[in-house]
């Protein structure tokens, strides 16, 4: 997921960090075999990464607009993605793969499963299972369930661009807003109206996962496009909050469609807030691609170890590895790589000087 540099004067760090933490809890339920908290027909993790990719939607926007050179844009978003993904996918494949792998190390590395998972992920080509590993989890055989998101999220950062340029063409943001709104739509009808077995599948994903979260970045980025971010006020956002957890509509479509309406401008009206306390949650980092990322094979290997753990156990147990995992991932590769970023000669100043540091960065 999208991370940034630390010490802004906004709450995306501290947004994304909660995320990423409310994917942790998430997925304890189901590696535990435990039912899953619902929350508007979304578990705990499907909604955190609808968070993400809210944020990811607005602040790619930002981005594009500040600075819409394709190969530039490109280059920042494969180093935002990539140089922490090869790490965690090396340290999988050769710390916790090899050492809790049930075959013997040879044959473990000899096996061209091994290499498929770690050179297929490296392309955002989704592959599950690592040869041996978590056979005997209550969730087996997946190593790193997260990483179905990596490939959608690319494919967003290819899309929206395209959609945007095309509605500068027209001079109108009448496009955009008209994509996302039929995308919502067909969404709706596809996942909760009308859903279909089997469903399609493109470069190892599933179609499904697709127009789940596409939605989310498209509203987010509507937001950023349009007039509607100087909407955003945190106590609209905290009273509709409020309002949402005495509104459970029993319709699945329904649910979603009021969280289309609703999740966008809570999320993006609390990033965008800066609290005194909040705003220095990126002080000595950003963790949160990190943590999403790490959590997965982490919250397996303690399963592995402690097979009857429950949903709070895994949480509990797994999060300080996972912390040290991410801050050792800034620091080690993700920070580094972010120095490499192409920058403008001449920057032009859009007048989000909220936001500014949230758009160069991102």
């Amino acid at each position: 997921m999208i991370a940034g540099t630390p010490s802004r004067q906004n709450n995306f760090d501290a947004l994304r960090i909660l995320a990423a933490s409310a994917v942790i809890y998430g997925h304890a339920h189901p590696l535990t075999a435990t039912p899953s908290i619902g929350f508007f027909g979304n578990s705990t993790q499907a909604f955190a990464v609808k968070m993400f990719f809210i944020v990811s939607g607005f602040l790619i926007a930002r981005s594009w607009m500040f600075d819409p050179r394709p190969i530039s844009y490109l280059i920042k978003r494969s180093l935002r993605i990539f140089p922490a993904l090869f790490l965690c996918l090396a340290f999988t494949v050769f710390i916790l793969g090899a050492w809790l792998t049930t075959l013997p190390l040879a044959e473990y590395f000899a096996n061209p499963a091994t290499w498929v998972y770690g050179i297929y992920n490296a392309f955002l080509y989704p592959v599950y299972s690592l040869p041996g590993v978590f056979v005997d989890n209550v969730y087996p055989v997946a190593v790193n369930g997260s990483l179905w998101s990596l490939p959608v999220e690319f494919l967003m950062y290819l899309v929206f661009p395209v959609v945007l340029v095309l509605s500068r063409l027209l001079k109108t943001n009448a496009l955009v807003v008209v994509f996302t709104i039929v995308l919502c739509i067909v969404s709706i009808y596809a996942l909760r109206i009308a859903p279909s077995q089997p469903t399609f599948v493109a470069y190892g994903t599933a179609l499904a996962p697709v127009l789940d979260t596409a939605p989310y970045f498209f509203l987010g980025g509507v937001f950023a496009v349009t007039r509607l971010h100087q909407t955003l006020n945190p106590a609209v956002g905290m009273f509709m909050v409020g309002a949402m957890l005495f509104f459970q509509p029993e319709s699945p479509a329904l649910a979603e469609s009021v969280l289309y309406l609703v999740a966008p401008y809570c999320v993006l009206s609390f990033a965008t807030a800066a609290s005194p306390v909040l705003s220095r949650a990126g002080r000595f980092g950003d963790p949160s691609y990190g943590i999403y990322v790490y959590s997965f094979p982490i919250q397996q290997a303690v399963v592995h170890f402690i097979p009857n753990v429950t949903p709070i156990g895994n949480t509990l147990i797994s999060f300080p590895f996972i912390v040290a995992a991410a801050y050792a991932s800034w620091y080690l590769v993700e920070k580094r790589a972010l120095a490499f970023k192409p920058r403008r000669k001449s920057q032009v100043d859009l007048g989000q000087t909220v936001l500014k540091k949230s758009v160069e960065i991102t």
